[in-house]
């Protein structure tokens, strides 16, 4: 799908939570849009630290899924041809978390739940997708957690490897790609170049290598 000529929804998603808040917040001041954070830092299917039972995790899932739900659709409901919001998560990808963790009659529940939200919130204009690797995000799990805390190695991998399929497919707006490793949403130089190449209309999927600064 090709972009309108003005971004009046950008939702940024990728794995690691706290690179996803920072852009937007980032984003939101350079455009000057209405910020829209989740309401928690971390998300049951996020957190790689749980140790919940599998009914638990599902219970938790479902009502972040609501939360999420009616925050985007407040949002669908203000008048968004007059403001531009900056999100810092993707409803829709909620989807690669429950195809990887939610048992077959846990996932019947879900698709049934997300058919009926997905017609009610607002499909993005811009989607950004933070794109990282499993070693960077080890990296930055022990630097968060302690090198004490273990962490499923094989479940990171295959987080990825969805998150990076279900972005590469995804068509409902278009996607920029971005290498998260040469991303740092602190320096104004990367952000600003990142705003105006956001600018410039572009269809389908495309990938943006932020420059080194040496």
């Amino acid at each position: 799908m090709k972009r309108t000529e003005k971004l009046r929804l950008i939702a940024i998603e990728g794995i690691l939570k706290s690179q996803n808040t920072a852009l937007a917040r980032a984003l939101a001041r350079v455009s000057r849009g209405e910020l829209v954070l989740e309401a928690d830092s971390s998300t049951p299917f996020v957190d790689f630290t749980s140790r919940d039972p599998q009914d638990l995790n599902f219970k938790k899932h479902l009502l972040r899924l609501i939360d999420r739900f009616k925050a985007q659709k407040q949002m669908n409901q203000t008048d968004m041809f007059g403001d531009s919001y900056v999100c810092d998560y993707l409803f829709f990808a909620d989807r690669i978390y429950a195809n990887c963790r939610l048992r077959a009659d846990e996932k019947t529940l879900y698709d049934v739940m997300m058919a009926h939200m997905e017609k009610e919130v607002a499909i993005p204009d811009l989607v950004i997708y933070l794109q990282t690797t499993p070693d960077q995000i080890l990296e930055s799990l022990t630097a968060q957690y302690g090198k004490k805390q273990s962490f499923d190695e094989d479940y990171i991998k295959t987080l990825n490897n969805e998150f990076n399929e279900f972005f590469l497919y995804y068509r409902w707006s278009s996607v920029l790609i971005i290498n998260a490793s040469q991303l740092d949403p602190e320096k104004s130089s990367h952000v600003n170049e990142l705003y105006q190449k956001m600018q410039r209309p572009f269809a389908g999927v495309i990938f943006y290598n932020p420059p080194i600064e040496r």
